[in-house]
């Protein structure tokens, strides 16, 4: 399967590696680095009791962002290399979310379990998210709505 086809099921994270329904290998993280085909992100994180935010750079110079705007961190909102996107909890009680593209549409759904494990599922408009979109913005979601904190590798 190719990456910038339509997943036939969710990716995951485990751990610092994110996998395919197939269980094939998509990116991972080590150092505070993600390795996603040729690129590398090095992500900067402050998962405070105030303040949440998360920033990657790309070696290429590409910014992305996600923050919470607000006292918490029910709606994120994001910046890949100049792509908006609104990361939005479905329920008061639950820390799954949708991703929002910048006209409205539902790109993705990131849903954390209790084992750790952090599913993305493609949404009615997932072809409008760039693959390294998906990755950077599922890793944020991994750094604050994880119940399993994430090994310094």
């Amino acid at each position: 399967m190719a990456i910038e086809e339509r997943p036939v099921g969710p990716w995951f994270w485990e751990g610092n590696e994110l996998f395919d329904a197939h269980r094939e290998l998509i990116a991972t993280v080590r150092s505070d680095v993600i390795f996603f085909r040729s690129e590398r992100l090095l992500v900067e994180s402050e998962p405070g009791p105030i303040q949440f935010r998360a920033r990657a750079t790309t070696g290429d110079g590409r910014v992305f962002t996600l923050a919470q705007n607000g006292f918490t961190v029910g709606t994120l909102h994001a910046d890949c290399a100049g792509r908006a996107y609104v990361l939005r909890r479905t329920s008061v009680w639950r820390k799954e979310r949708n991703i929002y593209d910048a006209a409205g549409g539902v790109v993705a759904r990131v849903r954390p379990l209790i084992s750790g494990r952090v599913e993305l599922h493609a949404g009615p408009t997932y072809d409008d998210l760039p693959p390294i979109d998906a990755v950077f913005l599922s890793w944020g979601c991994v750094l604050v709505d994880s119940p399993v904190r994430r090994p310094r590798v």
